[in-house]
């Protein structure tokens, strides 16, 4: 009797084989049934694998009221599902050597793991039930917002996250590049779990790639990922509008009760698919760090400056050169004269042979020093499938070898304009203690 009335249970389906279509830069490229990227990189005799799942898109397609609602859903989605609680969850992770990390950026988000090498089919189980079966328990939810609103809190104290929030917000005014990922205490107040899940639930059919580094076997690690994340979808992403760069000098301000200022200006710099983007890195590691132009000249001659750095940032879009400086609230004049006197010698006149040879070893040997690790691997191979190509992978040492002095001054000279230049000021007040 109890069996006539048991619901008919439909027949096990397993998914289809991946099919492998080539093998480029040691990377070895699958399709999913769904039509997912399922990409192998092995790494014989390494003791940890990494696996990962990036998705396109994210916090740039939020709207600005909601600013924050995808850091929000992935971290919450690593806080139960439904069949395992966030407690579960922490311990199976635990028992197998790792911990299930969320990413979020302005382009795109995923979430990992990395485990040794002999638990990556437990961690890949793991690993897909959080992305694809997320329970978002609400108390657990309620807790991501407590912390991402406590860290906007904090960020508005901070002399060098804040100061650099301030640039971004007004170079890229009224575009998505201008929101900040983490969201503001504002807009994380606006977003409610039902928000969250609905905004989970777009990415089941996404622009999604899945890839793994370790020792493993490429055939057999692609069917295991395949198979475990069944559930998703491959679709085609949306693209980004390219920003307009501010015409004239802009500036953000704030004061603090501190006593130093920091201060950071930006200008506009090379997108991702540029070429250009080796070029800037050399220029920031020229100017920047013990032994930089911009260390030696503000902090070392002159006593201008508590710390000074320049970094590049490259999006699908648009790029970005930070430059920043902190000091005392008095010497704020001389410092922004300071630094922006050390960007006109870079668009003035080529680095020394000295310079360019150093910024290339250090490069290079910082990039060989990241092949060490799978995790960093892994987050090379999402990137550039993502973003750009799979040859990027083999390329790197040719492409910084391929930068000229000549090169990097006429990429300072393009860039480099103090009269569109972009400030981001938190004021210290004089004689704070």
């Amino acid at each position: 009797e109890p069996d006539a009335a048991a619901p008919a249970r439909a027949p096990l389906v397993l998914p289809a084989a991946p099919v492998r279509e080539r093998e480029e830069e040691g990377v070895v490229v699958y399709r999913s049934d769904g039509g997912i990227p399922i990409l192998v990189r092995r790494k014989p005799g390494a003791a940890l694998a990494s696996i990962g799942l990036l998705t396109l898109g994210g916090a740039c397609e939020e709207g600005a009221e909601e600013a924050g609602l995808t850091m929000l859903m992935a971290r919450s989605a690593t806080k139960g599902t439904a069949t395992r609680t966030a407690a579960q969850l922490a311990e199976e992770a635990e028992l197998l050597g790792g911990s299930i990390g969320a990413s979020v950026g302005a382009e795109s988000f995923g979430w990992s793991i990395t485990v040794p090498n002999a638990r990556v089919a437990a961690a890949a189980g793991l690993l897909a039930d959080v992305v694809q079966r997320p329970s978002f328990p609400e108390d657990a939810f309620e807790n991501e917002r407590t912390v991402a609103l406590a860290d906007a809190r904090m960020l508005r104290d901070d002399m060098y996250r804040f100061p650099v929030r301030l640039l971004v917000e007004k170079a890229f005014a009224g575009h998505p590049y201008g929101q900040p990922a983490s969201g503001n205490e504002t807009t994380l107040r606006n977003i409610g779990i039902g928000r969250a899940i609905a905004w989970h639930s777009r990415f089941y059919e996404a622009p999604t790639a899945i890839a793994i580094v370790g020792d493993v076997d490429p055939d057999e690690a692609a069917a295991m990922l395949a198979s475990e994340f069944a559930e998703l979808r491959w679709a085609e992403g949306g693209t980004v509008s390219r920003p307009e760069w501010p015409d004239s000098v802009q500036t953000s301000a704030a004061s603090r009760e501190k006593a130093q200022t920091a201060l950071a200006i930006g200008f506009p710099g090379p997108a991702r698919d540029d070429d250009d983007r080796y070029v800037a890195a050399l220029i920031s590691t020229v100017a920047s760090g013990l032994g930089g132009r911009f260390f030696d000249e503000l902090r070392d001659r002159q006593s201008l400056a508590y710390t000074v750095n320049l970094f590049g940032v490259d999006r699908r879009a648009a790029g970005l050169f930070v430059s920043y400086i902190a000091t005392s609230p008095e010497k704020e004049e001389v410092a922004r004269a300071g630094l922006l006197n050390e960007f006109a010698r870079l668009r003035e006149s080529p680095v020394t042979a000295e310079e360019l040879h150093r910024a290339k070893r250090y490069a290079i040997g910082t990039h060989a020093i990241r092949q060490e690790s799978s995790s960093a691997v892994l987050g090379d191979v999402l990137d550039a499938w993502t973003f750009g190509t799979l040859a990027e992978l083999g390329e790197f040492e040719r492409k910084v070898e391929s930068v000229t002095a000549t090169r990097m001054l006429e990429v300072a000279q393009r860039y480099f304009d103090a009269s569109r230049r972009v400030e981001g000021i938190v004021r210290g007040l004089p004689g704070t203690s």
